[in-house]
């Protein structure tokens, strides 16, 4: 599809397809931040799975991260500092809709929540995605990992991308200017 809207990736997102998201300048550091990044609707446990076994290939245990909308953020998790974390570096406990609206981007241990919050500041484009996904479910925040098959390296190009997603159960590809998507 050429030159998708966010409201459109939006749709396959909130119909539970796992997108991978190629856009813009890879991040640098330790955790996917949007860019370079496998993306799905958090709210439902069954996508853990899918990931787990068709695109990651790792342990079911293995837990994943939510991208928050800033705003949002004191809605998800217990933050009585106020911190402000774009990097997803600090562990928080999670309220009572977080574990509604993220449960398959929580710790399934201890419900901590290892969050991104998302600004228009931060990340313009993928801000803009994750409020359009709000539009349609209400939920603030998109499940979050790495665009990367397990045990391999971080997805750089966008041939890297393609490798990744024929190789795997990825039901799409966020790409600039297209969105492929596989039917289900």
């Amino acid at each position: 599809i050429e030159n998708p809207s966010d409201e459109l990736i939006a749709d396959y997102l909130a119909g539970d397809y796992v997108l991978g998201r190629c856009v813009g300048a890879m991040e640098f550091g330790a955790r996917s931040l949007g860019n370079r990044a496998i993306l799905c609707n958090p709210s439902k446990i069954e996508n853990l799975k899918h990931i787990n076994e068709k695109i990651k290939f790792r342990d079911f245990w293995m837990p994943f991260t939510p991208s928050i909308l800033a705003e949002r953020g004191s809605e998800y998790i217990v933050n009585p500092k106020g911190a402000s974390d774009e990097f997803m570096t600090i562990a928080y406990d999670s309220t009572p809709l977080c574990r509604e609206h993220l449960k398959a981007a929580i710790h399934p241990y201890d419900f901590t929540v290892r969050a991104q919050f998302v600004s228009s500041e931060t990340n313009e484009k993928y801000y803009s995605l994750i409020k359009a996904f709000e539009k349609k479910t209400g939920i603030g925040a998109l499940l979050n990992t790495s665009l990367n098959l397990h045990g391999s390296p971080m997805v750089n190009t966008l041939d890297d991308a393609l490798y990744t997603m024929l190789h795997s159960g990825l039901d799409g590809l966020i790409l600039p200017g297209f969105l492929l998507v596989r039917d289900k």
